[in-house]
């Protein structure tokens, strides 16, 4: 008790100087908090649709390192891969662009989209929070992600007018809207469903129009019976089907060219912001330990143990620590309102937690170079009087 009351008189006295200490410990919060709830944001937004998918395995073409892509699927293979021992439901997936560019015929600004082909009915096909899903595989209808809809303010059964090039020239096609769906970004872009034949027929490609012949799509999304488990229907299916690889969902978005780069990125940004805090929290209290021998020195010369002293200053360290945090929370939830939607901010508290533990950790290591010096102190050559 006496180290708290040593430190607690510390901090009231020197009032100014704490609260600067607290501040720079709540940006500190404030930063590492961002920087993981970005890192959570970016990797969501390469994965969403994805993570989100009602499929346990994903078909690509064998040698593409699963980029989606680069990945030739046909019916041949959708079929083949249906036939095999363990396998509910397949759907084809085929993924392209297009940018919006009006909106009931009216010019709006233009918004890129992910372009994406699904049957309806079948795994990849998208959810709807609101309207109706895909039906018609010939329709000229789109499922559209909710972050379309806001940005825009699109109501359903509204027509959207997509630009494409196919060949050498531009072309227009309008969809009717008839559902909006959610989490289903897809390479930081939000998505666009329309039926695969609609798809073949817009998609950017060489002719106007579709390929006339068997259609093209990227990826295949299976579901499983449960009968046989999936590791085994995956090796049974590139076993059977040639030029096929199989893998999970989490594996595939994982291996998008440049996540794995920007989470390492990520996380070496949040060691560094880690450095700092003990860099900051060491030097001020070595700073305040060596303006204070004379006091230390005299504290122990009227009977206190250096460890009353050390004891005052981990608990002057954690104060701080929990103070600084505490403000930077509080901030951080209020940013996080304030910040528009579509900023890929994903704040988890398991992450958050780490945080926090991360930065309560760095306190008393940051002490280490504050607490050699008080031991090392002296009472009577810390007030003068030694020989």
């Amino acid at each position: 008790m006496r180290s708290l009351y040593l430190a607690v008189t510390e901090i009231a006295r020197n009032k100014l100087r704490f609260v600067v200490v607290f501040l720079i410990v709540a940006l500190i919060t404030i930063l590492v908090l961002f920087t993981a709830a970005l890192g959570d944001g970016l990797a969501q937004s390469t994965s969403e649709y994805l993570d989100g998918l009602d499929a346990s395995l994903l078909a690509f073409q064998s040698d593409v390192n699963y980029q989606i892509p680069a990945s030739r699927l046909g019916r041949s293979r959708l079929n083949a891969i249906r036939r095999v021992p363990g396998v509910l439901a397949v759907g084809p997936i085929g993924v392209s662009s297009a940018t919006i560019i009006a909106v009931d015929g009216v010019a709006c600004k233009e918004l890129s989209a992910a372009l994406i082909g699904v049957e309806p009915r079948a795994p990849g096909s998208p959810p709807v929070l609101r309207g109706d899903p895909l039906a018609n595989s010939r329709a000229a209808d789109a499922v559209v992600d909710q972050h379309i809809v806001e940005r825009l303010g699109l109501p359903i059964g509204a027509t959207i007018t997509l630009k494409v090039v196919q060949g050498m020239e531009e072309q227009h096609y309008n969809l009717r809207v008839v559902g909006a769906t959610s989490g289903s970004k897809i390479n930081f872009t939000p998505a666009i469903f329309v039926p695969l034949q609609r798809w073949d027929r817009i998609r950017p490609q060489e002719q106007v129009g579709g390929s006339g012949n068997e259609i093209i799509f990227n990826i295949v999304a299976v579901q499983l019976d449960g009968s046989v488990p999936s590791a085994t229907v995956a090796d049974e299916v590139m076993v059977q089907v040639a030029h096929v690889e199989m893998t999970d969902p989490v594996t595939a978005y994982k291996a998008t060219q440049g996540y794995q780069d920007m989470q390492s990125t990520l996380s070496l940004q949040q060691g560094f912001v880690l450095v700092i805090v003990v860099l900051i929290i060491g030097s001020f209290f070595q700073i305040q330990t060596l303006q204070k021998v004379a006091q230390i020195g005299m504290l122990k010369a009227i009977g206190a143990s250096s460890w009353t002293v050390v004891g005052a200053l981990l608990f002057q360290i954690m104060l701080t620590l929990l103070v600084g945090l505490s403000v930077g929370l509080a901030a951080v939830w209020l940013l996080a309102q304030a910040l528009p939607t579509g900023i890929p901010l994903v704040f988890s508290g398991g992450k958050i937690a780490v945080a926090i533990a991360s930065i309560l950790a760095a306190g008393p290591l940051a002490a280490m170079l504050a607490v050699r010096t008080i031991l090392k102190i002296e009472p009577l050559r810390a007030l003068g009087l030694s020989a």
